[in-house]
């Protein structure tokens, strides 16, 4: 191993605390001190974020929440009307809220919208107030292609507290800082406890089955975008889109609508007060779609630009393509579209 991993893993060793499941409850109610704490529940509609009130703790059986938990508790309430579930949670009380049992691909996410909406105040102000507690996969899904992405299912990043449940016990790690008050009389992990935790993360990564081909995709998309679109490449993976938008709206990464505040004024100008009631997923055939006064987009430029912002645009701008590999894109599309199979028919 090398030896900048060897001090990376001795300073989380430091860090890293051992305690029973049973007593997880109690550093939640600890947390509940401080901030109003959520955490994943299951109902008929699939996964969800709620308030925490003594509810028992999920933490390996469960999979990834139908909303990402960035677009529920640090997205601005315009969002509401296009997503199907009931997310009464994102009124902001002013109050720090802690998200116990996201998953490492949506923390990831919000470390990427951390770099793109940095100047954004709206963002700023809930991000600040938000403490992350993040439990790792033991058992990844079929769709699921994190570790093509730079993630995986053990990684830490963006986790202010990580959780590794090892079956009767849990390792406990704080990673920011944030957590060492609560975690302060917690017995210390020994070293045998993290290697069992590295032990359970490499078993996890070998289950990941997605495999995106990303080497040099953004030189590869913007070399031959047009040449795509006059051989019709586009139309053909478009074929089955039936353009409703549902993969933009529980996309961890897609942040569209922050862009309403910067520009509505000139958008109502040009087009109209009735644009207001909008804002435009680029999967969505509204007013921006086009720019102002364009022709409205086809399902097929839709498409691209999609793929184009996500995977071309975002790697060149910000050092990484705006995806984490959750694959809810794959799971919920109704006419079945692969965004692996698209991006690797792509190169």
């Amino acid at each position: 191993m090398p030896l900048c991993c060897k001090v990376k893993m001795a300073e989380r060793d430091k860090a890293a605390r051992i305690i029973k499941k049973t007593n997880i409850g109690e550093l939640v109610g600890d947390l509940s001190g401080e901030y109003t704490v959520f955490i994943p529940l299951a109902d008929e509609e699939g996964v969800s974020f709620q308030k925490f009130s003594g509810q028992a703790l999920a933490l390996t059986g469960y999979s990834n929440s139908y909303l990402p938990p960035a677009k529920c508790f640090l997205f601005p309430p315009v969002w509401k009307k296009f997503i199907p579930c009931n997310i009464e949670y994102m009124e902001d009380q002013g109050e720090n809220k802690a998200i116990f049992g996201v998953r490492p691909c949506d923390a990831q996410s919000i470390t990427l919208l951390d770099k793109a909406l940095h100047d954004n105040e709206f963002y700023r102000n809930k991000r600040r107030r938000l403490l992350i507690i993040v439990t790792g996969c033991n058992f990844p899904l079929d769709t699921c292609f994190c570790t093509s992405v730079k993630g995986g299912p053990f990684s830490v990043e963006g986790a202010d507290i990580f959780i590794t449940d090892m079956g009767d016990d849990l390792l406990v790690e704080d990673i920011s800082g944030k957590g060492a008050k609560f975690l302060a009389d917690i017995f210390n992990a020994a070293s045998r406890d993290m290697d069992r935790r590295e032990e359970i993360a490499r078993k996890s990564h070998a289950m990941i089955k997605g495999t995106l081909r990303l080497d040099g995709l953004p030189e590869k998309l913007e070399k031959t975008d047009k040449t795509l679109e006059r051989n019709g490449v586009w139309r053909k993976l478009s074929e089955g889109c039936s353009d409703c938008g549902l993969c933009t709206s529980i996309c961890p990464t897609c942040h569209c609508c922050f862009v309403l505040d910067d520009i509505m004024d000139m958008v109502i100008e040009e087009t109209g007060p009735k644009t207001a009631e909008d804002w435009d997923p680029c999967m969505f055939n509204i007013f921006m779609s086009a720019g102002l006064t364009g022709p409205p987009p086809k399902g097929h430029q839709r498409l691209q630009r999609r793929i184009m912002d996500k995977f071309c645009h975002a790697a060149k701008t910000l050092g990484q393509p705006f995806c984490v590999g959750c694959g809810r894109c794959i799971i919920n599309c109704k006419e079945q579209l692969n965004l692996i199979e698209t991006l690797n028919a792509l190169t």
